[in-house]
């Protein structure tokens, strides 16, 4: 090996000659043998070159060599194939300079299954590879609903599952309201049923110039033959999709496409999108990478493949800001994803760069607002810090609540803000199971000890501990805390006002070691952030309790009725769902039960409708049980 040969970044001995000039992926290892970096490249040999040589001056380059101490490659037959390789090996290593896109679970989608005899439309978030049809995506549940119910009143599917179309015996109100075309009672026949999700189909796709034809070609049709009640029918459908599709019509064509902008600061980048389906603008996401080493097309490469590895539709046009490089191979896997031609453009001109500028304006105005929400709770966070004298600014403050009537069914909730908003996936429901009676204190004190001891053996501390009371409540926290090993751990109780003497008493804080209260101005951040911290722990600690007795309530009482036990009660449960399904089931669905007949199905109906008790909802969703 020549001396020009040999390139040293951080003790690493790079030979050009032992990498070959084919396309593959090459994995950066550091001195621990940690993958650090994954990547990929048309040619192993021209991309490691680059990264060594002294004419690379990107910032991104010189950081990932300085950490830099070993490189393995492994050679692919393609580019496509290097692609899907780097996918599967940023999956399994997950190295620290790439960036990974975490399953986004805010994304709606609506979904039609035609092989169904009798398909509807329902909103979903999971897209299965099951043969049905999915549409959108949505940027929030209110758009999703707002075009399901938009086509409900254009095209009067069922809504109902499938359990209640088989056995429905007369059509439900949504028929009398024009809404279902009650194919459960046989009202419309199957054929003209899949005409109806055909058309149905093409409002979703955005064909709507060609629905409109076929419309119109039908009220013709159906006019000449003197069928005019049914003409009529399909004139006021036309007239709704009409309006419908007034409302929405937006810039962008005709086609399916999707439009990528980027804003990049420093080491933090912001990918937008904006989806437009037939021409309408569906609604726009941004995804926000902190610390990212990764120069830009590099990042908007690697989240492409990411993206639409599971998302729900792949349009025939993606538009993005930069030349990426695989490109082509990027529409070929996408092609064969959607079923179709998929071509990825950067366009320099024209309403199609108008597009992209637009999608890179949205990235920067994203990253702005961000940027200015993390600074607010940034400063928030130094505002509790100094009302509160914690020793440093509380980043996750965990707040626990207790709920109980008169001693019953006691449970404690706990929510968890950090950086200032909720972290919804922290939270946590307790049943209390040793303390019997009206116990605030002792229920207080087993919520607080079970969740401790296991925060102190999974080494998952808060920086704060919030107690929903007063000094009763704070010295309980202390001294469980104390009991655990954790002085140190910082922690308060918040008083809620309350009416006294014609006013209203302030929002105050109480604190270990302090005889009076810390009241900070009402109106200011302090307040309003934890106040509104005690109020979430406060609505899932009441939800919960109210659950818990209204879940035992109904199936005590179902258990009192002859014939249904606890094998019997289960099936019911497991049958329809829930106590809210087992309270709203006709009598042939109850008997559709295994195990029950028709005569104790309507046993248990009669004695529903006589008792009034249900409407229950579930009492293990959505907020997470106790772990412990």
């Amino acid at each position: 090996m020549t001396r020009e040969q040999d390139k040293e970044a951080g003790g690493f001995v790079y030979d050009a000659a032992a990498v070959p000039a084919q396309p593959g992926c090459y994995l950066m290892k550091d001195a621990a043998g940690r993958v650090i970096y994954v990547g990929k490249a048309k040619s192993l040999r021209a991309r490691l070159r680059g990264y060594f040589n002294e004419t690379d001056g990107r910032p991104t380059v010189r950081f990932l060599l300085r950490r830099l101490a070993a490189v393995e490659f492994m050679v692919t037959a393609s580019e496509k194939e290097a692609l899907l390789l780097e996918d599967s090996l940023v999956k399994a290593h997950r190295p620290k300079y790439n960036i990974r896109l975490k399953d986004d679970k805010t994304f709606l989608s609506l979904r039609l299954d035609p092989r169904e005899r009798f398909p509807r439309i329902t909103v979903v978030r999971k897209v299965r590879r099951d043969g049905a049809r999915y549409f959108g995506p949505y940027h929030d549940s209110k758009a999703a609903r707002q075009m399901l119910r938009q086509l409900g009143r254009i095209f009067p599917l069922r809504t109902c599952s499938d359990h209640v179309l088989e056995n429905r015996a007369r059509p439900c109100i949504y028929h009398d309201m024009g809404r279902c075309a009650a194919p459960c009672t046989g009202l419309i026949a199957p054929e003209a049923y899949a005409e109806l999700a055909a058309q149905a189909v093409l409002a979703l796709e955005g064909r709507g110039a060609e629905l409109e034809r076929r419309l119109l070609a039908d009220i013709r049709r159906l006019a000449a033959e003197l069928r005019f009640e049914e003409a009529a029918a399909l004139r006021d459908r036309l007239a709704g999709l009409r309006g419908t599709l007034e409302k929405q019509r937006a810039v962008g064509g005709d086609d399916d496409r999707d439009v990528f902008g980027v804003h990049a600061r420093d080491r933090f980048a912001e990918v937008y999108a904006l989806f437009y389906r037939g021409g309408r603008l569906l609604g726009g996401k941004a995804w926000s990478f902190e610390r990212h080493d990764l120069p830009l097309d590099g990042l908007l490469g690697s989240f492409l493949w990411q993206y639409y590895a599971t998302a729900p539709v792949i349009p025939r046009e993606v538009l993005v800001p930069l030349p990426l490089e695989g490109a082509g191979a990027l529409a070929e896997l996408l092609a064969e994803r959607r079923g179709g031609a998929v071509r990825v453009l950067r366009p320099q001109r024209g309403d199609k760069a108008a597009l992209v500028d637009l999608a890179s304006r949205n990235a920067r105005q994203s990253f702005e607002e961000k940027r200015l929400a993390e600074s607010a709770a940034r400063d928030t966070l130094e505002l509790i810090r100094d009302t509160l004298h914690l020793p440093r600014a509380p980043r996750r403050i965990e707040c626990f609540d207790i709920s109980t009537h008169q001693g019953d069914k006691t449970v404690g909730s706990m929510a968890v803000f950090e950086d200032a908003a909720p972290a919804p996936a922290r939270r946590r429901r307790f049943i209390v199971r040793t303390v019997e009676g009206q116990d605030d204190f002792g229920a207080l004190r087993e919520v607080l000890t079970r969740r401790y001891t296991r925060a102190l053996a999974e080494d998952d501390l808060p920086d704060l501990v919030l107690i929903d009371g007063g000094r009763g409540q704070l010295a309980v926290a202390k001294t469980v805390l104390d009991d655990l090993g954790l002085p140190d751990l910082p922690c308060a109780s918040i008083a809620k006002s309350r009416p006294e003497d014609g006013a209203r008493s302030p929002e105050r804080f109480f604190l270990p070691n302090r005889s009076n209260p810390v009241v900070p101005p009402q109106n200011g951040p302090v307040v309003r952030t934890l106040a509104r911290l005690r109020d979430e722990a406060h609505r899932i600690a009441i939800t919960h309790h109210r659950a818990r007795r209204k879940k035992e309530a109904l199936t005590g009482e179902l258990l009192r009725i002859p014939g249904i036990g606890p094998k019997r009660l289960r099936a019911l449960l497991a049958a329809l769902g829930s106590l809210s399904g087992v309270r709203a089931a006709s009598p042939e669905q109850l008997a559709a039960v295994p195990g029950l007949n028709e005569k104790l199905a309507r046993q248990v109906w009669e004695w529903l409708q006589q008792t009034g008790v249900g409407g229950v909802p579930r009492a293990d969703a959505p907020e997470k049980g106790d772990p412990s």
